[in-house]
Order: structure tokens, then C-alpha cells, then sequence
């Protein structure tokens, strides 16, 4: 599959199961599309590079966004332990139960000012700045190359918000500090997953606003 025919069959696919599925890959195999799928982020483009601030302990990256990845296993032991937290996770539950692969996407703020040493939520609303802006769109493009890439190689995929993934009590037991600010949850789906669902729901907003000059214009200069 080119560039342009995984864009076209790209399309969200929210699929829920009602417990723990078998997975489809091998763990090997698991581990070789995640690796896959974070080579495709890195190459996303980006304008800053992060703060110091952020470049702790392995993580020693100046791109300006953290990616923190779950296997079958994994998203299975997340969504027994979530399972009981208040709120509660709602549909995250049934994602977790059915991905072979979860990758959280993270990106990292320029802060100014003091921040409270203990929060309970990310540090919103943070500075609207050009380089907060260019972090965010960074992370999107990153978001974006892998979604394509697990389309090309034919697993359904939904891009979350995170949902109760964002609140404290989740993000400790995921280790995501809560200086960085989630943008996405991109769940990989089983090839199959789509036939296996419990519960299958397609984006809503697939075929609008898609026509051409409803949102471009030409600009003509004399």
C-alpha cells in the first residue's frame, strides 16, 4: 500500500470488546509494528525542541513529544486495574481488552512560572504560545505517520484522547508524569478485529466537509 492509498483507507475505527481477546501477533511480532510505528513519529517534523526540563532519566530526546507503548498484555493488566477507578473508564475498558497495541502520546509543554509541586491534572491551560502551538502540531504529525503506517500494514486503529487515561490516578500506573500533556491514545487493533468486535463504531465525521473549496481557497495575487 503507497502513501496515498493508506490515506484514503485510513478511517477510525473505535473497536470494543467485552474482555480480554487472544492476540493476534506474537509478541516478537507485537513489538516489531510498535517499533515500526515509533520509527514512522520520529521522522514527524518539528520546529523546537523540547526543554531541558524533560530530558530525564533514559528519555533524552529533544523531540517535543514522549511516546509510551503497551503490548496485548499490557493493555489487558491496564484495563484489569483501571477497571475499579473512579471515574470510571468507559469505553477505554473495552479498547484496552481488544488492542494488540497501545501507544500514548505525550507532548511537553514550555511552562513559565512556578507550577504546583503536586497536581492532580496536566498543567492546562498552558502558555499559548508559537512554540507550544508548534509542539502540539509536531506531536499531531507524529500521531498522524503512525496511524498511517499501521493502516499500510492493515490493523485498525483509533486515535483517543485518552479519557480517564489523562487523570492521576491512571498516569501513575503508567509512569507518565503529569508535566506532559497527552494528545493521544492510538490504539492498534488485530487485523481481524473489525469481524471479532463485540461492538464496532466508525468515525462520524468521515465524509464531511471534504469537498474541495468548501475548505481551500485560491488565491489569486496582481
Amino acid at each position: 500500500m503507497n502513501t496515498t492509498e493508506a490515506i484514503h483507507s485510513r478511517k477510525t475505527a473505535k473497536v470494543l470488546a467485552s474482555g480480554p481477546w487472544s492476540p493476534s501477533l506474537t509478541q516478537d511480532e507485537q513489538e516489531r509494528l510498535c517499533d515500526h510505528l515509533l520509527n514512522l513519529a520520529a521522522n514527524a517534523p518539528y520546529h523546537y525542541k523540547s526543554a531541558e526540563r524533560y530530558k530525564t532519566g533514559g528519555q533524552t530526546s529533544s523531540l517535543p513529544f514522549r511516546c509510551y507503548t503497551l503490548d496485548g498484555a499490557a493493555c489487558n493488566t491496564l484495563a484489569s486495574q483501571v477497571a475499579s477507578l473512579v471515574p470510571p473508564p468507559g469505553k477505554i475498558l473495552n479498547m484496552l481488552w481488544a488492542a494488540e497495541l497501545l501507544i500514548i502520546n505525550t507532548w511537553l509543554p514550555d511552562v513559565f512560572g512556578t507550577q504546583p509541586e503536586h497536581r492532580e491534572m496536566e498543567p492546562l491551560p498552558f502558555v499559548g504560545n508559537l512554540r507550544n502551538m508548534e509542539h502540539i502540531a509536531a506531536t499531531s504529525a507524529a500521531i498522524q505517520n503512525m496511524l498511517l503506517g499501521a493502516t499500510a500494514e492493515g490493523h485498525p486503529n483509533y486515535w483517543s484522547s485518552g479519557g480517564m487515561l489523562r487523570q492521576k490516578s491512571a498516569r501513575n500506573m503508567l509512569q507518565i508524569s503529569m508535566e506532559e500533556v497527552m494528545l493521544g491514545a492510538v490504539f492498534i487493533f488485530p487485523k481481524d478485529a473489525v469481524e471479532r468486535a463485540e461492538e464496532f463504531k466508525p468515525g462520524k465525521l468521515r465524509e464531511e466537509g471534504k469537498v474541495l473549496g468548501t475548505f481551500s481557497k485560491k488565491i489569486t495575487l496582481k
